[in-house]
């Protein structure tokens, strides 16, 4: 058995699995708890509680799992730092995945759902807007339509209500714009009871094992922990971002604003020295 751990600290609620390397979907140990705007104070202690139940000591690690968002920017980025980190400092392997596929690999595991039906996962992006994620159930798992993004709740809700299926609902967004999604949907709609709407340690584990792609944990579960360190090296991690942060979007008006009229900002301005 080679232990890896996989959290994600993207929404209000923070969830914790462990998982085996050398058994694909193994659930290991989980934990999953509301932590408004918390993540930064609970997340190192949640994980030492977590590995000490199972016995498990940190140099036991083979990998670390994190969930890249979309979602609270600051959520993101103390769970992506705190799994470089981790990683870094034990020379593991670092893989990412999506929160909004953690949340709907948590329904798919549950039987929530039957194969062939859908799945709308919709994270509260504030600002009026939603991060959409729609996935088709099958026996062996799931299948997302689309690429991440942000809109409007009335847009997704229109783009699903177009399909003419039932969709089963989840997501913290649903707290903000459920009615939105129940008045344009119709029949169509099937909201899932609010424990469904969070990630859960089960969900992690799924999610980190069906990411795609380079350096994710199928590509790295044959190699040595050296190896798997190169391919999947912590610093080559990143986030999901669909837009810029409030404090992003403030900084680029004051550049626009304070930017001279032959577009050059700074020393080279052409004004006095």
């Amino acid at each position: 058995m080679r232990p890896f751990i996989a959290f994600d600290t993207a929404t209000d609620h923070l969830a914790l699995g462990v998982g085996d390397l050398d058994d694909p979907g193994r659930l290991l140990a989980e934990v999953d708890r509301p932590a408004p705007r918390a993540a930064n104070t609970v997340l190192l202690a949640a994980m030492d509680t977590l590995l000490s139940e199972r016995g498990i000591e940190p140099a036991d690690l083979a990998a670390v799992a994190c969930g890249r968002g979309p979602g609270s920017f600051t959520g993101v980025r103390i769970g992506v730092a705190t799994a470089k980190g981790a990683a870094h400092g034990g020379r593991l392997p670092l893989v990412g995945f999506s929160t909004l596929d953690a949340i709907a690999w948590r329904v798919w595991l549950a039987g929530q759902v039957d194969p062939g039906g859908l799945i709308g996962v919709i994270g509260d992006a504030m600002r009026g807007e939603v991060y959409p994620a729609l996935f088709r159930v099958t026996p062996e798992g799931l299948t997302r339509h689309g690429d991440y993004g942000v809109t409007s709740p009335q847009a997704c809700a229109a783009a699903w209500s177009s399909l003419r299926e039932k969709v089963v609902l989840v997501g913290a967004g649903l707290a903000k714009h459920r009615m939105v999604f129940e008045e344009v949907l119709g029949e169509c709609a099937v909201v899932a009871e609010s424990r469904w709407w969070t990630p859960d340690g089960a969900g992690l584990v799924a999610a980190a094992w069906a990411a795609t792609g380079d350096s994710t944990l199928s590509s790295v579960a044959g190699m040595s922990t050296a190896e798997a360190y190169e391919k999947a090296h912590p610093g080559r991690l990143l986030p999901i971002y669909t837009r810029l942060s409030d404090a992003e979007e403030a900084e680029r008006r004051r550049e626009r604003s304070s930017t001279p009229a032959n577009g050059v900002a700074g020393p080279l301005e052409g004004g006095p020295r």
